[in-house]
């Protein structure tokens, strides 16, 4: 079977990045026992000092706290008023990125057979590739654990994750569950 079409080759790209995976990096004090904490409450810090962090609006700011409370309602810490073992805050970064991606579209098969003087005759095609150039936002979502004790940061995850051309309701709830529950999986660290 002989197929060449650019549709294969836009059908994998597709298939490809919608499989794309977060990517997680984390950090903490090594001098910090993350055993003795229970609880957390919010703060709010001023990103001002991140020239590269956005103002989320309030849908997502509202989004991203309860998708962030219910996974560590699931990891079995206690979300409290005051007084807490733990201080959170997060902050979103994006970054404009380019993805170019090289295909071969040659088929494999050779271009012409034909048959000269009783002898086999086997013509060869070149290959040919097609370059493909995209550009996109990826988002980062930083989440942070301050000691309130000491006033100090304990440990920082960072999720990123390509955003999706279309951002509807339902795109965005998944996303940010999928980010969140990838960063916090590595809290505390082992």
């Amino acid at each position: 079977m002989r197929f060449i079409g650019y549709g294969w080759v836009l059908i994998f790209s597709a298939v490809m990045m919608g499989c794309s995976s977060v990517k997680v990096s984390t950090d903490h004090d090594k001098n910090t026992d993350f055993s003795s904490f229970k609880s957390y409450q919010w703060i709010n810090v001023k990103t001002d000092n991140n020239k590269d962090a956005i103002k989320v609006d309030a849908i997502m700011d509202a989004r991203i706290r309860n998708t962030i409370n219910q996974q560590l309602a699931l990891q079995g810490y206690k979300k409290v008023a005051g007084n807490a073992d733990l201080q959170l805050n997060y902050s979103v970064l994006t970054q404009d990125k380019t993805d170019i991606r090289t295909y071969n579209t040659y088929s494999g098969y050779p271009s012409r057979w034909g048959w000269r003087g009783g002898y086999g005759y086997r013509g060869m095609g070149m290959g040919s590739s097609d370059t493909v150039v995209k550009t996109y936002q990826s988002g980062t979502l930083v989440i942070d654990f301050v000691d309130p004790a000491s006033n100090k940061l304990v440990w920082r995850g960072l999720g990123s994750e390509r955003l999706p051309e279309e951002k509807t309701s339902e795109i965005m709830d998944n996303l940010v569950k999928k980010v969140v529950k990838s960063v916090l999986s590595k809290f505390p660290p082992k």
